[in-house]
């Protein structure tokens, strides 16, 4: 494990000074009341969830009480086997239900002795109110991980499906039939099934002070469910929450090209101008704001990225280069000069065995293993000067292509790769460039001269 050295340290009445008349001061009642709103919401409807479960085992109970009724004798053992079985599944789910039940309670607890502790001393001790602050802040993160959390799971029940056949296995069966639990995560197909685009929705991304129309050249979604993306054309870093809604923009030099999630509220952000600016620029979203923490010079063209196990892949239109987090150790990975963007974006596979490349010259996708040798390349009428590849957790490959304005997705089965359309015009694609999977099982997908992103449900 490894840790930031302190650069300075500061005193905390130093730090505080002033503190009472900033913006995320006073915010913050609003945002405590807003997430114990929600809290509440999700512990009601927990509850709710746990007297169902209770009912659906009632109704359980009487059908296996019914089925009895016609197996006299052999359905005294059964029953009570089958019973036994019910309770402990019932007792199982309300189990994970009150689990999800008590974080609430700890975290709205928690919230309480803040906001107690926030007007005892918000007026008298800035110090105080500093701590309080943070502590606010990391309580505040913790509730928006577990609302994602219990926002993604299905409600629990059980329902009593009977054995085939009852009549003439009766005398060797164990039970009369199985319990059935339902709900929690919801579980991704696997990386072979292939989507389709339920319905699109268009979610406005331009901000008043923006010049001209967006160009969003990339996009990434950190841990706690918040969107970063960059607008090229108007030199900014948006984020927005997981409802979509812009949330706050920082500045940032000529040409933002694309955005990576590098940790747990980090990313990095490719900026290219030219000849005179290649860099890597290192921010942190806190508290809903974007702190810009580092910038790393490079000496050659960086426009893609990509983030794995610790190590940065950047795109420079004819290579592949790969760095650590401190911008050093720098090697080229895999190299292309038959063409003037024949290395457009990247993207890894999530155990870093699989690196996706896009060759915008030859209409190409590329696969490279973690070494940088060509495992295959793919081409198809449907990839049409292909931008930004993009790889799920599970494995789903999808892909912007500039060229035909449609999403499609890529799978592989017995070594074939097959490309299926998902998305064009009709879904309210014009120039899409960068899209991320979300975890709600649909893609955020953004454009160049578009000011609004395209969420594509899918199913």
């Amino acid at each position: 494990m490894t840790f930031r050295q302190c650069s300075a340290i500061k005193h905390i009445p130093d730090v505080a000074k002033g503190f009472h008349g900033t913006p995320e001061f006073k915010e913050l009642p609003q945002r405590l009341s807003e997430i114990r709103k929600r809290l509440a919401y999700q512990r009601q409807s927990r509850t709710e969830n746990d007297d169902a479960v209770d009912k659906s085992g009632d109704k359980c109970r009487s059908q296996i009480q019914t089925l009895r009724q016609t197996f006299n004798v052999i359905f005294d053992r059964l029953e009570r086997r089958t019973i036994s079985e019910m309770e402990r599944s019932k007792t199982l789910l309300r189990n994970k239900i009150q689990a999800d039940v008590d974080q609430i309670d700890d975290v709205t607890e928690k919230f309480e002795m803040l906001t107690d502790a926030l007007k005892d001393g918000s007026d008298t001790n800035e110090a105080l109110s500093y701590i309080g602050f943070s502590k606010c802040d990391e309580v505040i993160f913790k509730a928006q991980l577990l609302l994602q959390t219990i926002a993604n799971k299905d409600d629990f029940k059980m329902t009593f499906q009977s054995f085939k056949g009852i009549t003439e296995y009766l005398s060797s069966l164990e039970m009369l039939g199985e319990v059935i639990c339902e709900g929690g995560e919801k579980p991704l197909p696997g990386p072979d099934h292939v989507f389709e685009v339920e319905k699109h929705v268009l979610h406005n991304v331009k901000v008043a002070d923006d010049k001209i129309t967006c160009g969003i050249s990339g996009i990434c979604r950190l841990v706690n469910g918040e969107f970063l993306l960059s607008d090229g054309v108007n030199s900014k870093l948006k984020l927005l929450n997981s409802s979509d809604q812009v949330m706050s923009t920082s500045n940032v030099p000529d040409c933002p090209w694309d955005v990576c999630s590098t940790g747990q509220c980090e990313a990095a952000v490719t900026v290219d101008h030219k000849e005179d600016r290649h860099e890597i620029l290192l921010v942190r979203v806190k508290a809903g704001k974007i702190e810009q923490m580092k910038t790393i010079k490079l000496q050659h063209t960086c426009r893609g990225l990509a983030h794995h196990g610790g190590h940065l892949y950047v795109t420079a239109g004819t290579a592949l280069h790969v760095y650590d987090m401190a911008g050093g150790q720098g090697r080229q990975l895999y190299s292309d000069k038959n063409g003037k963007v024949t290395v457009a974006r990247c993207a890894v596979s999530p155990d870093g065995s699989r690196i996706y490349i896009t060759n915008v010259t030859l209409h190409q996708l590329i696969t490279l293993n973690k070494d940088g040798t060509t495992l295959s390349t793919l081409t198809h009428p449907e990839l049409q000067y292909p931008v930004t590849p993009h790889v799920t957790a599970q494995g789903h490959v999808f892909m912007t292509c500039f060229g035909q304005k449609t999403v499609v997705q890529v799978t592989e089965k017995n070594n074939q790769q097959t490309v299926t359309t998902l998305a064009g015009k009709n879904n309210g694609l014009s120039e899409p460039v960068s899209l991320c999977f979300n975890s709600n099982g649909s893609l955020v997908v953004c454009q160049l001269n578009n000011d609004s992103t395209v969420e594509l449900k899918l199913k």
